[in-house]
C-alpha cells in the first residue's frame, strides 16, 4: 500500500509539478523555473551557477535572474558568492557546502563513504581522476574534518569520519523550522500552501491560486544530498 501511495504521489507531482507557471508575477514560487532553482539549492546549497545551469538546462543568465529574485524575497540568502536556502543549513557550514560544490570533492567523498578504506589509487579509478588529484582533494576533505587518511604500508587509505552524519542529526530541528518558514512565506504571497506530506528528508507542499495549484517536493536534508550523485 505504501509503495502504491508513493507511485500515486509521483504521478501527482508530475501533473502538478515544476513546469507550470501560476498567476501573479510578484509571487516568487509562482514561477516554474524559479521553483526548479529553489529546489536544486535545497538539494545542493552553495551550488555553482554553471552547475545549476547545466543540470536544469537553463542559461546562466536565467539562473542568476531567478536566484536574485529568490534572494530578494527571502527564499534564499547569500554569503559572498555562495547562495543557499534561508534557514536550511547552519551558516557556519557555508564553506563546507561551497567546498563540496567544487569539482571532484563530492565524488571522492561519495566513493569513500560507499567503500571506506579505499586507497588513493582505488578512489582515482572509481571517480575518474588522477591519483595526484585525489590526494589533493582528500587532503582538502581532511581539513574540513570529513575524512581521515591512514597509512597502510605503501598505501594511503581514506575513510569517512562520520562528521556529516552528526551534522545531519543536529540539523533536524533547523530543517523543521525551515519547512514552517517556507509555508509562512507562501502564505504571505497569497498562495494558500497545504502541507501534503512531511518526511525526514522531504516536504511535499501544494500551493497556488484559485485558477491552478501545483505540488512541490522540497528536499530538507542537504547534509545527505549535497554530495551524492543522482539526487
Amino acid at each position: 500500500m505504501a509503495r502504491g501511495l508513493g507511485r500515486a504521489l509521483q504521478r501527482a507531482v508530475s501533473r502538478e509539478g515544476t513546469d507550470v507557471d501560476l498567476e501573479g508575477e510578484g509571487r516568487s514560487l509562482a514561477n516554474a523555473r524559479r521553483r526548479q532553482v529553489f529546489r536544486y539549492l535545497c538539494l545542493r546549497p552553495c551550488a555553482r551557477i554553471g552547475d545549476i545551469s547545466r543540470d536544469l538546462k537553463m542559461s546562466p543568465a536565467t539562473v542568476r535572474w531567478h536566484t536574485w529574485d529568490l534572494i530578494e524575497n527571502r527564499y534564499l540568502q547569500s554569503e559572498g558568492v555562495s547562495v543557499f536556502p534561508s534557514g536550511l543549513i547552519d551558516p557556519r557550514d557555508v564553506p563546507l557546502f561551497a567546498a563540496l560544490a567544487a569539482a571532484g570533492r563530492a565524488a571522492v567523498l561519495a566513493g569513500v563513504s560507499a567503500v571506506p578504506g579505499l586507497s588513493l589509487q582505488e578512489i582515482a579509478s572509481r571517480v575518474g581522476l588522477t591519483r595526484q588529484s585525489v590526494s589533493k582533494v582528500a587532503s582538502e576533505l581532511v581539513d574540513f574534518g570529513l575524512v581521515r587518511i591512514l597509512d597502510d604500508g605503501r598505501f594511503r587509505r581514506v575513510e569517512p569520519t562520520g562528521l556529516l552524519a552528526r551534522k545531519r542529526e543536529a540539523n533536524r530541528a533547523r530543517a523543521e523550522a525551515f519547512g514552517e518558514a517556507l509555508l509562512r512565506r507562501l502564505s504571505d504571497e497569497a498562495l494558500a500552501p497545504e502541507l501534503v506530506r512531511r518526511e525526514e528528508t522531504t516536504l511535499l507542499v501544494r500551493f497556488g491560486t484559485s485558477a491552478h495549484r501545483v505540488l512541490l517536493e522540497v528536499p530538507v536534508d542537504p547534509y545527505e544530498t549535497s554530495w551524492k550523485p543522482s539526487v
